[in-house]
């Protein structure tokens, strides 16, 4: 029988029903050490193209590794060509990657124009001819990330239900599903009502849930309500990994605590921007941190303020000086 306070990927059971999403430019080892620390029990990588991770020499960048520190965590690809893809896959799990999601849902135009991410939802033989060439070299679990069509109209739908049912029948451990189509990108709401009706088709199938989870207390509801087996946090863990504290408390039946007060979140937004100047220099490394600020902005009762003062900085110096200002640095001490 199913616990619906686990979650069960393949050869990996999670003791909680939900992790955080690939997230484009955002997801990377620091953004997944936060994660991990509050309380998010695995992490999916940030997305990368499969022709790159299928280069030997790309690989061996450390940016593109898993930390000794971070098992469980997964290697999202993203690729049109299914021999491609299947040496990707194969070479990220050679070097340390548990588990392999597909990406068939990214919005992006220029990954559209590519043929790729969402592109693919058009053309479900391709999309079935990849699952079958990752699944046949790799043993981990294998997850896929779709969203509900190109579109609403009834050919897009009839292409989403055959790559849902035929992936299923080839294996798939987990169908990660975004609930808005690849022409709404982040537009509108999500309907996790025709995620339900997936669930409800395929029952015996992992269905996870994906889009606008930003409050802890309203998943309980949510996944009593479309009966889903798990669903995953991606923006909103973007400068808020208090998230994942907040959620497992919630999941384990326990009180959530109160938000971080100023001198924890300055304490945290120190660490992130020290550990992403040790990856880049200062300059890229100030421009790199600014999408995180805007972030970590709102949870700062002077949200306006932090952003201003912070997207101005363009120094070390100015960064750490404007966080101190803005967080209490002084009384943090």
């Amino acid at each position: 029988m199913h616990d619906p306070t686990h979650l069960k990927l393949g050869s990996l059971t999670l003791d909680v029903p939900f992790f955080q999403a690939s997230l484009s430019g955002y997801s990377d080892y620091t953004m997944r050490l936060f994660a991990r620390r509050f309380g998010c029990p695995f992490a999916l990588a940030d997305v990368m193209l499969a022709k790159s991770m299928a280069e030997p020499r790309v690989l061996r960048k450390a940016c593109f590794r898993p930390g000794i520190d971070e098992h469980p965590v997964g290697a999202q690809i993203m690729g049109e060509t299914p021999s491609v893809m299947a040496k990707a896959a194969r070479d990220l799990v050679a070097v340390g990657y548990d588990v392999i999601d597909l990406n068939f849902a990214c919005p992006v135009p220029k990954v559209l124009r590519r043929g790729r991410g969402g592109a693919l939802l058009a053309h479900p033989n391709t999309v079935i001819d990849i699952v079958k060439a990752v699944r046949e070299s790799v043993a981990c679990p294998l997850l896929i990330k779709l969203r509900i069509g190109t579109d609403h109209q009834p050919v897009s739908q009839d292409n989403f239900w055959e790559i849902v049912t035929r992936s299923i029948e080839e294996g798939i451990d987990a169908l990660v599903i975004h609930g808005r189509t690849v022409l709404q990108r982040y537009r509108g709401k999500a309907d996790w009502d025709a995620l339900a009706r997936v669930k409800a088709r395929f029952p015996s199938a992992t269905i996870i849930g994906s889009g606008d989870i930003f409050d802890p207390l309203a998943t309980v509801e949510l996944m009593k309500r479309t009966g889903l087996d798990g669903f995953v946090v991606a923006r909103g863990a973007i400068g808020n990994p208090w998230i994942f504290r907040d959620l497992r408390c919630v999941w384990e039946n326990r009180p959530v605590p109160p938000p971080p007060d100023l001198a924890e979140q300055r304490e945290i937004m120190l660490e992130h921007f020290h550990r992403v100047l040790n990856g880049y220099p200062e300059k890229r490394a100030i421009g790199y941190f600014r999408k995180f600020v805007v972030r970590y902005a709102r949870l700062h009762p002077n949200r306006k303020q932090v952003t201003i003062t912070l997207m101005k900085a363009e120094t070390r110096a100015a960064v750490e000086a404007g966080i101190d200002g803005l967080y209490g640095g002084n009384e943090a001490r």
